[in-house]
């Protein structure tokens, strides 16, 4: 597979079906423990689970972090011929991971009662929410590695593996899911229990790059480690911000629907929240499939290929963005019956709350790609603008702001509100010829 050669067309989708297939079945341990958790524990562990995102988006996100931020380096030196500076950026990431990998594990293993009280649980949640986190906490590097192995070995051309490894984890995390949950009656602390030990078989597969022959990453001790580090930071973070910002989110939005709409609002919100994680993973899915093709040919200065993959990958995410816009905006319903049993009180919040919030997806597509196309294109500073001002800035004001200003129903429209507003800056930027004029990569 050669990334400066090979027909454009031909490559976009040799990477973007795998890293579709990925994300959509990456979603599957999520979206398996609600649909689980909802009809066979209940809605307060449903709820629970809301409480426990911003965790585990922390893992996930810090795979992300040092993924992208190392791979896109890796790749824009090799499409210089530079191998040595490429290598060096893979073998940095890999021991920033593990390193934060253990500062993760110590402080979830010490201080998960504490944290998940911060969370936001109270008395009924608590013990839901902890004896989920327990299971997860055990398997705790693979949820950190799942990420960063899926996207490195996808950047060293071997997409078919990462996509294998994540769908071998999905199976295994929906068969244990049903029988944990129901005929051996382990409650939440199975379904944890099942997603963890599908995101360790993901793992497994996927590092099996590294003892096989289409391996081109070696481990090399690199120079400058604090500069290097920066530079992976500084390209990464606006990924890491992009799935952070997720779990910031929900905690954000559980504290205020349970302050201003009550109990019965937080598990219709859990039903958006994890649509959002399936969404956003596939959003992220087109982002990452484009990286190691732009990136490598941004290094070589070969600025029509490029325009290529970028042209074809806007076409990709804004149908996805119509067709999950329009499934919650015109089937509330049957998106809130796919988790809960859509009757009552739930029923009436969900034909609001889902159709409302719905909107956001559209214009959040649009964003989150764009975030991957300048970081693949070394304009990590605008990524980082971007992301910071719908995931954090924006995001914050409006959730603690709406309410306030209008009806706690308004917090339903808060992310469109964002998003919308982002999509402003977005278009300006991605539409700028300027950003493809080739620079000096970072040394």
């Amino acid at each position: 597979m050669d990334l400066l050669k090979d027909n454009i067309r031909s490559l976009y989708f040799k990477f973007l079906i795998p890293s579709l297939g990925s994300a959509m079945v990456m979603s599957v341990y999520t979206l398996t423990d609600a649909v689980v958790i909802g009809k066979g524990v209940g809605a307060d562990a449903l709820a629970a689970l809301s409480i426990t995102t911003p965790l585990l988006c922390i893992l996930m996100a810090t795979g992300i972090l040092f993924g992208v931020g190392g791979s896109v380096q890796m790749n824009v030196h090799r499409g210089a011929g530079e191998e040595k500076k490429a290598n060096q950026y893979f073998s940095l990431s890999l021991l920033c991971m593990i390193v934060m990998t253990a500062v993760l594990w110590i402080i979830y293993g010490t201080a998960m009662g504490p944290i998940l009280r911060v969370m936001g649980a109270n008395d009924t949640l608590f013990p839901y929410a902890l004896a989920y986190m327990k299971k997860i906490n055990l398997f705790l590097p693979a949820a950190v590695f799942s990420n960063f192995i899926a996207i490195f070995i996808r950047a060293d051309h071997d997409p078919n593996r990462a996509m294998t490894g994540v769908v071998c984890g999905g199976i295994l995390n929906i068969i244990l899911d049903i029988v944990f949950v129901f005929p051996l009656q382990m409650g939440i602390a199975g379904a944890a229990l099942a997603s963890a030990l599908g995101m360790l078989l993901q793992v497994l597969v996927g590092g099996s790059h590294f003892i096989s022959k289409k391996n081109e990453m070696k481990f090399i001790m690199p120079g400058h480690i604090l500069k290097g580090i920066g530079v992976i930071m500084a390209n990464g973070i606006p990924s890491f911000f992009n799935e952070f910002a997720n779990g910031f989110i929900v905690l954000l939005f559980n504290v205020q629907i349970l302050k201003y709409c009550g109990a019965t609002a937080l598990s219709v919100y859990s039903v958006v929240s994890n649509c959002v994680i399936l969404f956003n993973s596939l959003f992220t899915g087109v982002g990452q499939a484009i990286h190691p093709v732009v990136s490598t040919n941004f290094g070589a200065g070969n600025t029509e290929r490029i325009r290529a993959v970028k042209k074809m990958s806007y076409i990709t995410i804004i149908i996805l963005g119509v067709v999950f816009s329009l499934s919650g905006i015109l089937f509330p319903e049957l998106v809130c019956g796919i988790f809960l049993k859509p009757e009552g009180e739930i029923l009436t919040i969900a034909q609001v709350g889902i159709r409302h919030y719905f909107w956001a997806f559209l214009p959040m597509s649009v964003n989150v790609l764009t975030g991957y196309y300048l970081q693949s294109i070394l304009q990590a500073k605008r990524s980082l603008c971007i992301s910071l001002l719908r995931n954090i800035v924006l995001s914050t004001i409006f959730i603690l702001g709406f309410p306030l200003w209008f009806a706690p129903e308004s917090l339903w429209w808060v992310m469109p509100v964002v998003e919308v507003l982002a999509l402003i800056l977005s278009i300006f930027w991605v539409r700028e010829k300027a950003a493809l004029k080739k620079k000096e990569c970072q040394k």
